[in-house]
């Protein structure tokens, strides 16, 4: 129950009938039945993924493949609705369009930094403490110490090792500070990646359509897939895809036969080689280290979904959902990524990635981030920033119903402001109203009053802008504290 970014593969033995509370977890990735003579054959648990062995290296073996196919399926993508078009990373965001940022943002931090010759040792250190009781990987992490050098990064990136289970993890949870410590690799990736495309050139003039498969649940595919055709789709990491329709509706089959409640996807991408930048490069997988029929796509390209039809393969039913990887020129989706791109935002690029985990409502996440840059000597000698951070840990309590706390930041900010800002300036005001609304909420229904008087006060000073629709709302906030003062008394 207490697993949230992961899946699990669980071995038991026993009887069937003790394994019905399994039934209904979303983590449950499939349950293996050990050493079991129990005939199964209920079909009202049909939904239920399990196999039942016998024989230990059997047991292994089937590990290694459906923990290999999850793997590949356990990719993330982030979709945004075209009509997008007044995206502000000051305002609240929905959880698609913040999610689309992040990828999008992170891919644009990593494109600016400069990266120190120390920062292979970083990843190293880090990925032999992650894996400290895993002999194997220890191994392949020594390998890769020794070994390594940028011209091989894709070849490390694509096998499955360390480095492709710890980054597919990461860009899917949004764990920032090791997303930084594989920024070196994900650069080096970007370099390789346009030198491939150069010296396989000519093979690549040939291929105009690629595949890939994937599952879903129903309800992911509709809300985000089906209901968002036209939109702009981005997968968030290193995307693999093959020039075999085959091989990708094969895997498609293989993931549905172990979770037929799931909503088979072929995605069918039309690559325009006119299309081709270096900023966002892709790659025929083919060179003196690899000989793959796959091309990469760098981390968090766009497409747009041209359209999403259903289609019948002998019983299974899936969905042939078009791609076409789309121009960084396109306006639309300029419009969408200019906040990412603002100056502003990579002074503070600490500060709005924790903004965005707020929208994505990542609170544990986006509190690591927020707490972490609060020790940070740069923000802390900064009142502005420090003002910003305290709103947005505000913020993140708030939302969790932890009233205490945040109006304990509310209060930081206010103090904090009051450092560069006169006692009477209108900017103020959304403070007092924040603090009301966390004295509301606690019930002080005095304080909250005094708080939204103090506001709709600093409002009506500022005579060249007066927003009517937060002057009213605040008059409601007013009627609503003197009703609940009266009730009370």
């Amino acid at each position: 129950n207490n697993v949230q970014d992961e899946k699990v593969f669980l071995i038991t033995s026993g009887r069937y009938r003790t394994f019905e509370c399994f039934h209904h977890l979303p983590q449950l990735e499939k349950l293996y039945i050990f050493d079991s003579f129990q005939e199964l054959n209920d079909t009202k648990h049909q939904t239920l993924k399990y196999d039942i062995i016998q024989n230990i290296n059997n047991l292994y073996k089937q590990l290694q493949d459906d923990i290999e196919l999850c793997e590949i399926d356990f990719v993330s993508l982030t979709v945004v609705s075209p009509l997008s078009q007044d995206i502000s990373l000051s305002s609240k965001l929905t959880k698609q369009q913040a999610s689309f940022l992040f990828g999008q943002m992170i891919k644009e931090i990593i494109s600016r930094l400069k990266f120190e010759s120390s920062s292979k040792d970083v990843l190293v250190d880090f990925c032999r403490m992650h894996y400290i009781n895993n002999d194997e990987q220890l191994c392949v992490i020594d390998e890769f110490a020794k070994y390594y050098r940028p011209n091989k990064v894709l070849w490390w990136l694509t096998n499955r090792c360390f480095i492709s289970k710890i980054l597919n993890r990461v860009q899917r949870t949004r764990e920032i500070d090791i997303i930084y410590k594989f920024g070196f690799l994900i650069k080096q990736a970007n370099i390789q990646l346009n030198r491939l495309y150069e010296e396989n050139a000519s093979l690549m003039k040939t291929i105009s359509v690629v595949y890939r498969g994937k599952t879903m649940s129903h309800t992911e595919f509709n809300t985000t897939i089906k209901n968002n055709c036209g939109g702009f789709l981005s997968f968030t990491n290193f995307l693999i895809t093959t020039n075999n329709k085959k091989v990708a509706i094969d895997f498609v089959d293989r993931r549905l036969a172990m979770h037929p409640d799931m909503t088979g996807i072929l995605f069918e991408i039309d690559i325009d080689q006119t299309l081709f930048n270096e900023k966002n490069p892709f790659a025929l997988l083919k060179d003196a280290d690899m000989n793959k029929d796959e091309i990469c796509f760098y981390i968090s390209t766009v497409f747009r979904i041209e359209s999403v039809e259903q289609t019948t393969n002998d019983v299974m039913v899936k969905w042939l959902v078009k791609l076409k990887l789309i121009n960084d020129n396109d306006q639309q989706l300029l419009h969408i990524l200019a906040p990412t791109r603002n100056p502003d935002i990579h002074t503070n690029q600490g500060y709005f990635l924790g903004k965005l985990l707020i929208d994505i409502e990542e609170y544990r996440r986006a509190e690591q981030v927020l707490f972490g840059l609060l020790e940070d000597p740069n923000f802390r000698s900064q009142p502005r920033r420090l003002v910003r951070l305290h709103n947005g840990l505000a913020d993140i309590y708030t939302c969790k119903n932890e009233y205490i706390k945040a109006l304990d930041h509310y209060q930081q900010a206010l103090q904090m402001s009051l450092t560069y800002l006169s006692s009477d300036h209108p900017d103020l005001a959304p403070k007092y109203k924040a603090i009301g609304d966390n004295y509301l909420n606690q019930q002080d229904y005095i304080h909250a009053l005094e708080n939204y008087e103090k506001a709709i006060e600093l409002l009506k000073k500022d005579t060249s802008q007066v927003n009517f629709d937060i002057m009213n709302d605040l008059q409601i906030h007013v009627h609503k504290a003197k009703q609940l003062i009266k009730t009370n008394e």
